[in-house]
């Protein structure tokens, strides 16, 4: 066995080195002489570190000091000159000679152009502050969604919370949190609106995040910003593109639970006798257990459940297109399957997504285009019918047998306080399954006509078909005494067998019309003017019924029930007219002027309050462009700044109309009678929420665009939010209205700086940005509006500010408890003492103070990395990373023994006892004291992380190797997906603790893939 499996090992190497060998051989018949010197066509000046490399194979030179360079290549051969900043060069060899290469600026940096609203802009003549994220830097990483793709991105806070998959989903934030209400931003693909997490991420060319006034152009969704989308067209000749990977993942961090029953017993007892209490395990039954465990482990068993129930998952994914274009038409069709298992056990975590895309265009006439796409995707994942499978997991003792020997699910023998249902993570995991399917299609047409007058009419047409089926089972459970062998119903047989069905319909219908003109007059006057108009409606209807009275489990049509359980159901129907219009000038690209108008009308407001109107205003100075104006190294020097209002429409279908409410019976001579009532009062005046948003910023090119450095400064005030306004009980013990009563700003900065270059055939480059976001409540009437997790939203504080009792150490010994503020009967020794913020003598809510930390927002957010490549091979890093926020995790094993649940290492070793008086923990007791019931900064953690988000390397085959096999291209690569994480939170990973207040989330992974993408 060992000879066979060196002989396996020796052949790999064997191959390995043969194919570096013959990807670096080059044969020459008869190699010439080739000197030459390389200068800059504009200055003139000798170009140092140009690449001088022969076409197809790995030999390479670079030129010296003063721009000169020798090079032996054989007749027929081709050498490329390339250099930062310069555009490219190839010349053939015929004989030996010496060159002259003049090298001309590369200007396709400033003529890029970046997806807007409704339109592009080069990115020379770009006045909004705009990111965009092209998806080549994302080749060869393993992104499940395309909304995980978006960390780092300068503005954005990006936070997955779930990597459960089928639902690992990030929420993105642009700019702060401005609203009670939907803080999302909007989301168009290809100019319609669509969830982008619908979409196959191998299926997109680039992302373009509008983050100010260039949002206004989208007016009622604008106010949280606007990502658009846009989808990979066919280019050039035909080929076929084929990308792999393969992987698996494991959990970041876990929790470091007691997994020692004997330790667990002792310390449970322990933690009581603090308290006064009896033991919960006497003496006996502990001896009687580590005597068990010697002989068997089923009765008496020692289980470490985040052992047992996770492992490493696994992840594939394969991905094909084709894709073509010529002058009269473009199109690219692909197909795509992603497959992963999650790290928990049994088949209630793993996903299926299929994909399929289309973008086709033609010119029918020389007037007339027509295109259609087609984005589909269809996916299904599993997951517990008791969804609650983390907490539970959370509540797993070390003395929870898993199964008996026959494998019924077992329990424990010991009678433990607050479980007399024993939560069995195996039970839940493999007993009841849910099933989501889900299938959704965007269908887009589009047709551009070239009008007389230099007027082009656009229409775009696009439909969203959302159709989901939720398939929920719950089999009748068991959990059996590891001894007696006794039953406990773990769910009532009253309800169980029951099967449970959810059918979501949604369709959404855009339809867009814009007329453009364009003119340059008089050679340096370039004019650009755009009118449009917009309809959205969205529809949704759904249906829910349950069953129970099923004879076994092994049926789950609604209709093999016996017995009706529930049922429902609901549809909506919202409809949004806009009209728009933008007008773009320019003078010789160098003074930049941008005004956008839009009125939108939304059916979510009365009559009388439907229409609100978003102009925005943009200016930009091209410095670099002046005359005066005279630098050798800087490329671009461009001042901009914009002012923009935004709306937003996020509140509740009909909130204006007093709705009246199914359900309520009354009860009349005795006889309960089906009623109807009010129960929310309605406010018919409420209008849109307004975004009042400022931004000044420059750009700036250094030495031939090797340096670029992009600097933003921006305020928002959003004002007239809209949120419920308590009523007190007296009023019909109505609830309150939604209403326009609060005001809120954010205002920070954004810095950008990339750096690239090459050293010969060595080419490297770093990237780094940060940003900074001050969250501020500014007015809400007068109004305290608390928040989960005792967080609270006042004026002069951030939003969902933490809003605790202030610490001050452990008392010591009785002598400060007497002589401290009375915070509860049971403080003694050990205990955290609380600031008597009142002096009243007493601790309780009135001492609670705000703490200046948002539970939602980090202040800062940013992101470095770099790059480095050489023939072929290159290693791509990026980290990223958020400060200034806090988390609060509670609860189980955040605490100890929180009604009846586990506890972790650190409270057998680092509590407080008069032997150790400056330990980091206080008395151990259960979670039921003062110490964990009363919310105190004590518990507030540090959630700043920085992690090493993905660090790849791949291999690009020499052209030279890959043209005999018929293969235009073939790149290998290895990745690491979230390596490392550095934070000063240790007990679970901070991101997925972020706007949480426990720590019962699917874990962060680290993923490890590797794979293949080839063209022919």
């Amino acid at each position: 066995m060992e000879l066979s499996k060196r002989f396996h090992i020796y052949r790999f190497l064997s191959v390995c080195i043969g194919i570096i060998f013959v990807s670096t051989l080059s044969l020459r018949a008869q190699d010439l002489p080739i000197t030459g010197k390389v200068t800059s066509a504009t200055e003139g000046t000798p170009l140092m570190g140009v690449s001088v490399q022969i076409v197809g194979t790995s030999t390479g030179t670079a030129t010296d000091a003063n721009g000169v360079f020798k090079i032996n290549a054989p007749a027929g051969a081709v050498l490329k000159f390339s250099f930062i900043g310069f555009l490219s060069q190839e010349i053939k060899v015929t004989k030996a000679a010496n060159l002259d290469i003049k090298f001309q600026e590369d200007v396709q940096k400033l003529n890029e152009t970046v997806v807007v609203g409704y339109g592009t802009r080069k990115k020379a003549t770009l006045v909004g502050a705009v990111t965009m994220l092209d998806m080549v830097e994302k080749e060869g990483t393993p992104i499940t969604n395309v909304s995980n793709a978006l960390h780092g991105t300068p503005g954005l806070f990006v936070n997955l919370s779930n990597s459960q998959p089928g639902v690992d989903r990030s929420t993105i934030r642009i700019r702060g949190v401005g609203t009670f209400n939907n803080n999302n931003p909007l989301v168009l693909v290809d100019g319609i609106e669509y969830s982008m997490d619908e979409l196959n991420p191998n299926d997109i060319e680039s992302i373009s995040v509008l983050k100010d006034a260039a949002a206004a152009i989208y007016g009622s969704r604008g106010a949280n910003g606007v990502v658009l989308v846009t989808t990979k067209k066919g280019k050039g000749t035909a080929r076929v593109n084929y990308s792999y990977y393969r992987g698996a993942h494991k959990a970041i961090y876990l929790p470091d639970a007691i997994n020692d029953p004997i330790a667990y017993m002792k310390l449970k007892n322990q933690a009581l006798a603090n308290e006064n209490k009896a033991p919960d395990y006497t003496q006996a039954e502990i001896d009687e257990y580590e005597q068990g465990m010697k002989t068997d482990r089923i009765t008496y068993p020692a289980n470490d459940w985040y052992k047992i129930a996770l492992d490493n998952g696994m992840i594939q994914k394969h991905d094909l297109s084709v894709a073509a274009s010529t002058e009269q038409y473009q199109y690219r069709l692909s197909i795509g399957y992603l497959d992963r298992d999650g790290i928990m056990f049994g088949p209630t975590n793993h996903a299926k997504n299929y994909s399929l895309g289309l973008n086709a265009s033609m010119n029918v006439t020389k007037r007339l285009k027509v295109g259609i796409t087609m984005d589909g995707y269809y996916r299904n994942y599993t997951q517990p019918s008791y969804n609650s499978f983390w907490n539970y997991m959370s509540r797993t003792l070390p003395i929870l047998t898993d199964t008996l020997a026959d494998g019924r699910y077992g329990n424990s023998w010991l009678r433990t306080p607050g479980r007399n249902n024993w939560e069995h993570p195996r039970l839940i995991a493999f007993g009841a399954l849910t099933t989501k399917l889900v299938q959704r299609f965007l269908t887009t047409v589009s047709a551009e006509y070239k009008l007389p007058f230099d007027l082009t009419y656009n229409f775009k047409m696009g439909v969203d078909k959302y159709d989901g089926l939720l398939s929920e089972a719950f089999p009748r459970l068991q959990t059996f005494n590891p001894k007696t062998g006794a039953a406990i119903n773990w769910n009532s047989p009253a309800t169980a067998p029951r099967f449970a069905k959810t059918d979501e319909n949604n369709l959404a219908l855009h339809v867009y019309n814009t007329l453009d003109w364009m003119k340059t007059l008089k050679g340096k006057h370039n004019v650009s003017v755009m009118i449009g108009q917009a309809f959205d409606k969205f529809e949704t209807d759904n249906f829910n019924a349950s069953m129970t009275g099923y004879l076994d489990a092994s049926l789950s049509a609604l209709d093999a029930g016996t017995v009706w359980n529930a049922t429902g159901g609901k549809g909506t129907e919202d409809v949004l007219i806009s009209y728009f219009g933008r007008v773009n000038y320019d003078f010789d690209n160098k003074y930049l002027l941008e005004a956008s108008f839009r009125a939108d009308g939304s059916s979510r407001f009365g009559p009388s309050n439907r229409w609100a109107y978003f102009p925005s205003v943009s200016a930009g100075w091209r410095i670099d462009r002046e005359s005066f104006f005279k630098s050798r190294f800087i490329d671009q020097l461009k001042l901009r700044a914009s002012i923009g209002q935004l709306g937003n429409q996020a509140v509740d279908l009909y909130s204006y109309e007093q709705a009246v409410l199914l359900g309520q019976d009354y009860s009349f001579g005795g006889t309960l009678s089906s009623g109807a009532a009010a129960t929310q009062y309605a406010d018919p005046t409420i209008h849109w929420e307004t975004t009042t948003a400022y931004n000044g910023g420059v750009d700036i090119n250094l030495w031939k665009n090797r340096i670029g450095l992009t600097v933003d400064v921006y305020r928002k005030i959003t004002d007239g939010i809209l949120r419920g306004v308590g009523l007190a009980s007296q009023v019909g013990n109505l609830a309150g209205a939604n209403e326009n009563v609060g005001k809120v700003s954010n205002s920070g900065y954004e810095i950008t700086l990339q750096y690239k270059d090459n050293a010969g055939d060595v080419n490297y480059g770093a990237f780094g940005n940060i940003s900074y976001n001050k969250n501020k409540v500014i007015d809400l009437n007068g109004e305290l509006l608390y928040g989960p997790g005792s967080t609270i939203s006042m004026e002069g504080y951030p939003m969902y500010s933490y809003f605790l009792l202030q610490s001050n150490g452990l008392y010591q010994n009785a002598d400060e408890v007497s002589k401290g503020p009375n915070q509860g009967n049971d403080t003694r020794p050990g205990y955290i003492r609380y600031v008597d913020v009142k002096k009243d003598g007493i601790i309780n809510g009135d001492d609670r103070v705000v703490m200046n930390a948002s539970s939602v927002m980090p202040k800062y957010t940013f992101s470095f990395g770099f790059n480095v490549g050489y023939k072929g091979i290159a290693l791509t890093t990026a980290f990223q990373g958020v400060a200034g926020i806090k988390v609060y995790p509670a609860a189980n094993l955040a605490f100890p023994f929180n009604n009846g649940a586990n506890a972790t290492w650190e409270w057998a070793t680092d509590t407080w006892t008069p032997e150790r008086p400056n330990a980091r923990l206080p008395l151990l007791t259960t979670a039921g004291t003062s110490n964990f019931t009363q919310r105190s900064d004590f518990w507030l953690r540090n959630g700043d992380y920085v992690r090493l988000k993905n660090i790849q390397l791949s291999y690009a085959f020499p052209n030279s190797l890959l043209q005999k096999v018929k293969i235009n291209k073939l790149t290998v690569y290895a990745n690491a997906e979230n390596l490392l994480t550095f934070s000063k939170y240790k007990d679970m990973d901070p991101e997925s603790l972020l706007n949480r207040t426990d720590i019962y989330t699917y874990p962060m992974m680290k993923t490890f893939t590797a794979g293949l993408n080839v063209t022919f």
